[in-house]
C-alpha cells in the first residue's frame, strides 16, 4: 500500500537549489538518495505538485526529483526569459547541482518539450526520456487556449471558468489535489502565462527530433485536445525508435487521472526497455 502525499503539507516538502545562473529553484525529492534518479518535469503553469499523485509509486525504486520550473510554484519568477532553451538550461544546471547525471527524464506537456531540448543538446546527462501529453511544436494561434490567455490579467481567479477547465481531466481527478492545483496555476503571474505561451509559439525544434538518441516513450491520452494526434505522429516519426502508448479515455493529464497506472507504465519502460 502506497502512502499518499498530503496535499495540505506538500509545499513543506520543498528544498531549494541555487543554480549557476543565480536562479533559485524549488524541488521535492523522494525515494532512496542512492537509487537511479528520475527527474519529473511539470507542465505549463503547474508545479512539482503535478507529480504528487504519481511520485510515491515511483519512489519505491528510484530517486525522484520534481522541480518547480522558473516562474512556477515556489521557484524564482524573474522578468525573463522564458524560452524553451533557457528553461531547459535551468534544468541542466539543476541536474549538475544535485549530481543526477545521467538521469531519466519524464516530462509532461511543457516539461516534455524541455525534456526534448535537454536530450537534443546534452545527451550525455540523459538516460531514457518519457514524453507525456506533449509535442515538438505548439502551433495553436487561435482557439480556446489562445483566446483565454490573451485576456488574462492579475489577479487571476482560481475559481474562474477558464482555470477550472484548464486544471481538469477527461476522467475524475481527486478534488483535494485539483483545488491546490487551481490555486497554484492562478498564482502564476499573467505576464508569465503570456511570456511562456508566446515563446512556445515561436519555438520550432521539429528538425532536431532526429538528434534525440535517448530511448524514448511517448504517452498520449486519446481525449487530449492540446497534444493532438498530429503532434504525436510528428514526434513518433521524428525520434528514431520511439515507443508510443495511447491511453483510451484519458485527457491531457493522465498522471492526475490514473497515477498508479501511469507510474506502472513509466516504471516498466525505464526498467525493461533497452
Amino acid at each position: 500500500m502506497i502512502e499518499p502525499i498530503s496535499q495540505e503539507h506538500f509545499s513543506a516538502l520543498k528544498r531549494y537549489a541555487v543554480l549557476q545562473n543565480g536562479l533559485r529553484l524549488a524541488y521535492v525529492q523522494m525515494g532512496a538518495p542512492n537509487s537511479v534518479p528520475i527527474l519529473l518535469l511539470h507542465g505549463f503553469t503547474d508545479s512539482a505538485r503535478s507529480w504528487s499523485l504519481t511520485a510515491p509509486y515511483l519512489a519505491t525504486g528510484f530517486r525522484v526529483i520534481a522541480p518547480d520550473l522558473r516562474g512556477h510554484g515556489n521557484s524564482d519568477k524573474p522578468e525573463g526569459c522564458y524560452t524553451i532553451p533557457e528553461m531547459a538550461n535551468d534544468v541542466r544546471f539543476l541536474i549538475d547541482v544535485l549530481g543526477l547525471a545521467p538521469t531519466h527524464i519524464v516530462g509532461h506537456s511543457l516539461g516534455g518539450r524541455l525534456a526534448q531540448a535537454i536530450a537534443e543538446r546534452w545527451p550525455d546527462i540523459v538516460g531514457k526520456i518519457v514524453l507525456m501529453s506533449t509535442s515538438a511544436t505548439l502551433r495553436e494561434r487561435r482557439g480556446w487556449l489562445w483566446e483565454n490567455i490573451q485576456v488574462l490579467r492579475d489577479p487571476i481567479d482560481p475559481e474562474s471558468a477558464f482555470i477550472r477547465e484548464w486544471c481538469s481531466g477527461a476522467m475524475p481527478v481527486e478534488e483535494r489535489f485539483v483545488t491546490h492545483v487551481r490555486r497554484e496555476s492562478a498564482a502564476v503571474p499573467a505576464r508569465i502565462w503570456h511570456s511562456i505561451y508566446y515563446e512556445q509559439l515561436a519555438y520550432d525544434p521539429s528538425p532536431l527530433l532526429q538528434d534525440i538518441s535517448a530511448t524514448t516513450l511517448i504517452l498520449r491520452g486519446e481525449e487530449d485536445l492540446i497534444a493532438t494526434e498530429e503532434h504525436q505522429t510528428e514526434m513518433k516519426d521524428g525520434i528514431v525508435g520511439a515507443e508510443f502508448i495511447s491511453l483510451p479515455g484519458h485527457g491531457h493529464n493522465p498522471h492526475w487521472e490514473d497515477p498508479e497506472k501511469l507510474a506502472d507504465l513509466i516504471r516498466k519502460f525505464l526498467v525493461h526497455r533497452r
